[in-house]
């Protein structure tokens, strides 16, 4: 980096660090530099709460907690970010940053290896997780370059994130390209109200407070359908929607045509062993909704920090839940909770907030319902419904494959 360009640096991290600001990195496979950069010029504690590259897959796995679809992408990026911002919440509890002063910064990056095969891409994405937004730049590298220039490039990228959240102008680096094609920047920002974020930054539900909830903000659809007795949701179906799909719907217009009440869609930002949602993905997963709108059955969604069903069911006393046999099997489970709540424990409160479950087989999935639980169920005979195994699983791979053949 040229003498002028390094100052420009300098200059412009010594006015994040007099921004209020508080950031956790999580940063891999390149751009660790602009670590050292924030640390070494003095006041990095300022804004620095805490750095981790975790290079190797098995130091990713334990970072995400989950092993990724892969190592280098968009999605990843933000995984990152959201488990940085998390991070972020925790250090920062009690020492005076707002929350929308918090943020997690996430990136992972594919640059020049040593015998490296033809053809292989370079590209860079870098994520940004605040209360109430989560952004991602994301730049595939075309010009040849060093791995020295590239590492570069991939610093001042995580960097200008980093700057842009906090109000300081950003750094220039096309003129890095000597002449060459300059490389696009692709972008994406999605933001929530302030009761959405409120439900991220919010302590984490825990496995060992399995009836602690947060509360519910619901989201209108379309024009919401009435509930029979007025403000009051008498059929939920919780899952994560990613996305929703036929079987999805078919599920809801069943149990909407036997009770006689509108479907709520209720997702959980929240999860017990993975990291929250975050606000691209979530948006995502509303659209997949948005396409059913105008059934007759929808009544809009309820966005909660509720994973566990017995948060749920506090949310949501005298209601039934719309479930698939693979969830009923763990819903009465003692282990699925925490060493605080035994199986009679969860009866009681199950009985205590009266809510029910309606019961959808699975495709190749055995049902295994205690009698002690059958007060509980209705279960929906084969006969009338049976999944025809489609999974949100493959439905995700399916558009991923086809976004990574056009580009």
């Amino acid at each position: 980096m040229a003498a002028n360009e390094n100052s420009v640096l300098i200059e412009r991290i010594h006015m994040v660090h007099k921004s209020p600001c508080k950031v956790v990195f999580a940063i891999t496979g390149g751009g660790a530099e602009i670590i050292g950069e924030l640390l070494r010029h003095g006041s990095g504690s300022a804004t620095v709460l805490d750095a981790v590259v975790p290079y190797s897959t098995n130091a990713m796995d334990r970072f995400l907690g989950r092993k990724p679809e892969k190592y280098c992408s968009e999605k990843t990026a933000r995984l990152m970010a959201m488990v940085a911002y998390q991070r972020a919440l925790s250090l920062s509890k009690g020492n005076g940053p707002a929350d929308h002063e918090v943020i997690g910064i996430g990136a992972t990056c594919k640059l020049k290896a040593a015998n490296e095969r033809e053809g292989r891409g370079h590209e860079i994405h870098v994520s940004l997780q605040t209360a109430c937004q989560t952004g991602v730049s994301t730049l595939e590298l075309t010009a040849d370059r060093t791995r020295e220039e590239e590492e570069k490039v991939a610093a001042l990228l995580i960097f200008n994130v980093l700057a842009r959240h906090c109000g300081v102008p950003e750094i220039d680096f096309g003129n890095m390209d000597d002449g060459r094609k300059k490389e696009e920047v692709i972008e994406k920002y999605k933001s929530v109200s302030e009761p959405v974020g409120n439900l991220l930054s919010q302590q984490r539900c825990s496995q060992d407070s399995p009836y602690e909830t947060h509360g519910v903000v619901r989201i209108g659809l379309n024009e919401p359908k009435a509930p029979r007795e007025s403000g009051k949701i008498r059929l939920v179906f919780p899952g994560s929607f990613d996305p929703c799909h036929r079987n999805h719907m078919f599920m809801a217009k069943q149990a909407s045509k036997k009770l006689d009440e509108p479907v709520y869609f209720e997702i959980s930002l929240t999860n017990v062993d993975k990291p929250p949602i975050d606000f691209i993905s979530l948006s995502q997963r509303l659209d997949s909704l948005k396409e059913y709108k105008d059934e007759a059955f929808m009544g809009g969604v309820c966005l909660t920090s509720a994973p566990l069903f017995l948060q749920k069911a506090a949310l949501f006393p005298n209601s039934t839940f719309i479930v698939g046999a693979d969830t009923i099997n763990r819903i009465f489970d003692a282990k699925y909770y925490s060493s605080t709540a035994d199986t009679p424990a969860i009866l009681k409160h199950f009985k205590e907030k009266n809510v029910r479950f309606m019961v959808f087989h699975r495709k190749s999935c055995e049902l295994y319902i205690k009698p002690d639980v059958l007060e509980f169920c209705e279960v929906i005979p084969v006969d009338e419904y049976e999944d025809d195994g489609t999974s949100s699983t493959e439905i995700r791979k399916t558009y991923e494959n086809k976004q990574e053949t056009l580009s």
